[in-house]
């Protein structure tokens, strides 16, 4: 009897010791997060939970919404890979028909180049197939709609949010090249070559750089103007105005570069008709896009699978609101509240996105209880990889985080492994703040170092 009481004393004192030390470093979250002067005029929103029970550890306005930026690809992605399948290969197919025309279907292959068509038109050539009667493009996977809900017009020249499109080409990014000449002269360049023209205001400056890029869509949307100083060459990406003028470009200098004779219209769209002959294809994994997305963050290829698995669900042309849908469904089956949140594309950039940090950390809990987590997990950054490049380098291999970034928006979303043996969920979101972005994020990753030394 006496051995049993022991026991018990036992396991009373290193319960009391485990929630002392639990209480005591929920303390020091309260404290810094309290005292902290980011805490003064910015929203902070704040949800951790037990990865594999669910459990809450720590809420700070956890039903708020505030913008997730692209912490939403975590759950975007999840969504869509699940329904397009980790062995999904972006296709780009060249067809034949019987009336010997020719058919380019699209498969919005954000992975594909103009070196790459380059090669494929030399290669149709060698087989022999120099002259068609029509050319056409097969362009209904994608809708025309290339900028989401809740972007922003001046997000038309930032190289991060280019324009999505069945006509996916070359990153849909122009490589813009602004050189010192002599006599003190500056000069420019846009690579691959595109008929952009670039209106430079640009002069040499021994002190300092400072470019500013602008285009004015409702003068010309194929001039550029390059305005500022430039004390050293410098490289730029600018996206290009219209995917479907671009490709339509590079294919009419390839068909006449091979002198592939096209005798009638060109460049019409079309579908393939069901009996045509497959003639040749491009293909990439999608398990190449999968460390894009969730470690650098690229919102082309999210935003592209995103419709894309909308339209293999519901058979029919990829739009956001095809991809919302089957997000909705895939959440609501996980038993997620479709009021916590609302989404508008689906890679965060929408400032009409709107989500709970309790939803973000929710989601999480319910997809690290499911069968494909792991393959999931390996292509999530971790400290030094990605967006978090310079960031936690202690905790590697003890964290999957993915970061995001808008205007006075910061925020950061995964799982941090403990030193106490558990795996948290947690969501860290903060908005309507005037400090450096690098001030925000500093103070973020002290919230995880301080989950992990739990």
């Amino acid at each position: 009897m006496k051995y049993i009481f022991k026991i018990l004393i036992l396991f009373v004192a290193i319960t009391l010791f485990a929630n002392s030390s639990y209480a005591l470093n929920v303390n020091k979250l309260d404290k810094y997060i309290t005292k902290s002067d980011i805490n003064e005029n910015s929203f902070i929103t704040i949800s951790i939970k037990n990865a594999k029970t669910g459990a809450e550890v720590y809420q700070l306005n956890k039903n708020k919404l505030e913008h997730p930026a692209s912490t939403l690809k975590l759950f975007t992605t999840y969504s869509a890979v699940e329904e397009l399948g980790y062995d999904y290969k972006f296709r780009t197919q060249f067809y034949r028909d019987k009336q010997n025309n020719l058919y380019i279907k699209l498969g919005a292959d954000p992975l594909l180049t103009s070196v790459q068509l380059k090669y494929m038109f030399s290669k149709l050539k060698e087989k022999g197939y120099d002259k068609f009667n029509n050319f056409y493009f097969d362009d209904g996977i994608l809708d025309k709609k290339e900028f989401s809900s809740g972007w922003m017009w001046d997000d038309d020249i930032n190289p991060s949010t280019p324009k999505v499109s069945a006509y996916n080409l070359d990153g849909n990014l122009l490589n813009l090249d602004i050189t010192k000449g002599e006599n003190g002269t500056v000069s420019t360049s846009i690579k691959p070559k595109y008929n952009t023209a670039v209106k430079n205001s640009a002069e040499i400056n021994d002190k300092y750089d400072f470019v500013n890029i602008e285009r004015y869509n409702w003068i010309n949307p194929e001039i550029i103007e390059i305005k500022g100083y430039i004390k050293s060459d410098k490289s730029f990406f600018v996206p290009i105005s219209s995917m479907r003028r671009y490709f339509v470009f590079n294919i009419k200098n390839l068909l006449d570069e091979n002198k592939i004779n096209i005798i009638g219209s060109r460049f019409a769209s079309r579908a393939v008709p069901v009996d045509a002959e497959l003639i040749a294809e491009i293909t990439h994994p999608i398990e190449k896009v999968l460390p894009e997305i969730l470690q650098n963050s690229n919102n082309l290829m999210a935003e592209t699978i995103f419709k894309l698995a909308g339209a293999k669900k519901y058979n029919a042309t990829g739009s956001d609101e095809l991809a919302i849908a089957l997000f909705n469904e895939f959440y609501e089956k996980l038993g997620l509240k479709k009021e916590d949140y609302i989404i508008k594309d689906g890679c965060g950039v929408s400032r009409n996105n709107l989500f709970t940090a309790d939803w973000v950390t929710s989601a999480l809990v319910k997809l690290y209880a499911d069968d494909n987590f792991e393959v999931f997990k390996e292509n999530m950054a971790q400290p030094g990889d990605g967006t978090l490049s310079s960031r936690l380098f202690d905790l590697r291999g003890n964290a999957w985080l993915k970061t995001g970034s808008l205007s006075n928006t910061s925020t950061i979303a995964g799982y941090i492994h403990s030193l106490d043996g558990n795996t948290y969920s947690i969501a860290v979101f903060n908005q309507n703040f005037k400090k450096k972005q690098q001030d925000i994020k500093a103070f973020e990753d002290e919230i995880i170092k301080i989950i992990y030394n739990r």
